[in-house]
């Protein structure tokens, strides 16, 4: 749908137009409301798609949009929104870089009764490709927690992990990073990982062990983001459900960090083939 606003109420989250002569209500749920709300008001041209259910608002109940194709304010003409466009640079972007980092992390969970609690990356698993391209390299392991020689029985659990094989098997934090330290330095990849889970758990890790930042935010993509704002998903999407979705094949989920990292390379792979 494609029309000018006549009016809006701020406090609802609502807009309104003149449709076949009579006033109708479009509601915004809260995520789209945080995004786009700022820029709706009286003569500013939407061009939208609604869900099939309506919001009932006290006695009245209203279209809830799904999500914006285009909002644009007529006078000045400003553009504030295009999806077509934000595609458009998103394809580039992603084109625009030689190297990939496919990156995954597992991390210690708390014990059942434990409050007080910060994770550390104990397994890491990673990807290096050329965009679309060939594997460069590919490696994954346990890595040592800096001071506790136990895990608790949650991540045991979810981990399905041998605790004794583990600390037999685990390298130093410090080989982890010389290790990642050589291929940022050799490639300077962009860094793609699945969420914000992993890049806070990097950033975390540095303080953690006193290391200076081999990298920072905007050395990161997170694909899950991406395939949100392209496909406007309201709720977050599973990686494995991402994949099972383009190939249409299952991919056993072990919470093995190599394994989810080489997942999340043929999602990208996917999904800039789609974009294409």
């Amino acid at each position: 749908m494609r029309k000018i606003i006549w009016s809006i109420d701020a406090h609802n989250k609502i807009f309104y137009l003149i449709l076949g002569g009579r006033k109708v209500g479009f509601y915004l749920s809260n995520r789209l409301a945080k995004t786009f709300f700022m820029y709706l008001r009286k003569g500013v041209l939407v061009d939208f798609e609604i869900t099939p259910r309506m919001k009932k608002i006290g006695k009245f109940s209203y279209y809830q949009v799904a999500h914006f194709n285009q909002i644009i304010s007529l006078n000045p003409l400003i553009i504030h929104y295009d999806l077509t466009s934000m595609r458009r640079e998103m394809r580039k972007v992603l084109d625009s870089n030689k190297y990939y980092l496919f990156i995954d992390f597992e991390m210690t969970m708390p014990g059942y009764h434990e409050h007080q609690f910060s994770p550390e990356i104990i397994q890491a698993g990673y990807v290096l490709s050329e965009v679309q391209g060939k594997i460069l390299h590919q490696d994954g392991y346990y890595v040592l927690p800096k001071e506790k020689m136990t895990l608790s029985r949650r991540t045991k659990k979810f981990l399905s992990l041998d605790e004794d094989k583990f600390f037999s098997e685990a390298v130093k934090f410090d080989v982890y990073y010389k290790k990642l330290e050589k291929i940022i330095k050799k490639y300077h990849p962009k860094l793609v990982v699945w969420g914000k889970n992993d890049l806070t758990a990097m950033n975390d890790s540095y303080i953690l062990h006193d290391k200076p930042n081999l990298t920072v935010d905007t050395d990161f993509i997170d694909l899950l983001k991406l395939h949100k704002d392209y496909f406007n998903l309201k709720d977050d999407l599973g990686l494995f459900r991402a994949y099972k979705t383009y190939y249409n094949v299952e991919f056993d989920q072990a919470h093995d960090a190599k394994d989810d990292a080489l997942v999340t390379k043929y999602v990208f792979d996917a999904f800039v083939a789609y974009m294409k």
